[in-house]
């Protein structure tokens, strides 16, 4: 009788009865509070261990304040109970990437490899998955060749992201050939991507297409370049711009300071002096060391009048 009252009440524990995150954990981390909201999902998960969705979200903390070796114990326990959810193989890939940046050389190749295994999974185990193609894309792109790095693998996995999403692919394939310098190739592709946001099909929300989304912070930034580059639509590229930096988290790959310089270029263009200093100035004080922001503020200070 005892084993049987034992069991009743380990199958009644809250938890079984799908205990929700309370909401102001949400509230947090919309506020980007991670610090916070990292101490109240660490008492939470004591509570209920096997809660996954709290487990998912605390490693997603972690990663906002660059925790990269606990948010990837959170992903392992993720995989363990879930070994086919590919999102989890996903962010377990990238915290694992970005552990290979801080690590030495040995640890680093270990670290790589692990890391390419988790996108394959992921990608096999979701082929819609548009996120992991980017993954793939950015780390064959950034990878020395002695590493493993491959200019035409990344473009194998652009072409996959392009059958999932055109937008997405498109840009895909300018970061690819802007880091290959081959400008003329990113700027074919710039212009499809606009092209393809101005259709009508993607203008038209009733119509609205897979492949028209804005899926990422980072295509965000990209597709604000694109107008940015063509003098076109120039409220919509700040926009877009402005959206990156209030986003803007450890995920990110663009850094911080860059889109401020950007904003800055923009406000040139519109002849605002002022809102290009002030973008000038928060790209400084994020990176003092930014030399393309410190002789563009030199050069308008240069030429305003005494």
């Amino acid at each position: 009788m005892k084993r049987v009252c034992f069991f009743l009440v380990f199958c009644f524990h809250p938890f079984l009865f799908g205990q929700s995150i309370p909401k102001d954990f949400n509230a947090l981390w919309k506020v980007k509070d991670y610090k916070s909201l990292v101490e109240k999902l660490e008492q939470f998960t004591v509570l209920y261990p096997n809660h996954l969705e709290a487990i998912e979200q605390l490693g997603d903390a972690y990663g906002r304040i660059s925790e990269w070796d606990r948010a990837s114990k959170c992903y392992e326990k993720l995989i363990r109970v879930k070994p086919d959810e590919a999102n989890y193989h996903y962010k377990y890939g990238g915290v694992l990437g970005k552990m290979a940046k801080e690590s030495s050389k040995f640890k680093a190749l270990g670290l790589i490899n692990q890391t390419k295994k988790s996108f394959t999974t992921a990608a096999k185990l979701d082929p819609y998955h548009w996120a992991v193609r980017w993954a793939q894309v950015q780390l064959y792109v950034q990878l020395p060749g002695f590493l493993g790095g491959s200019y035409d693998k990344a473009i194998a996995y652009a072409e996959e992201l392009q059958s999932i999403s055109r937008l997405d692919g498109y840009f895909a394939k300018v970061y690819i050939y802007e880091q290959m310098d081959e400008h003329s190739l990113a700027r074919e592709y710039m212009k499809k991507g606009i092209t393809l946001r101005q259709d009508f099909s993607c203008l038209n929300s009733k119509h609205h297409s897979e492949h028209c989304k804005i899926n990422s912070n980072d295509l965000r930034y990209y597709l604000a370049l694109a107008y940015l580059s063509e003098k076109i639509e120039l409220n919509t590229a700040a926009f877009l711009f402005e959206k990156y930096i209030s986003d803007f988290s450890s995920a990110d790959t663009v850094p911080l300071e860059l889109a401020y310089f950007q904003l800055a270029n923009l406000c040139l263009i519109q002849d605002n002096t002022e809102g290009a200093l002030t973008h000038l100035n928060h790209a400084l004080e994020l990176n003092s060391d930014f030399d393309l922001a410190k002789n563009a503020k030199k050069h308008i200070l240069i030429t305003l009048p005494d």
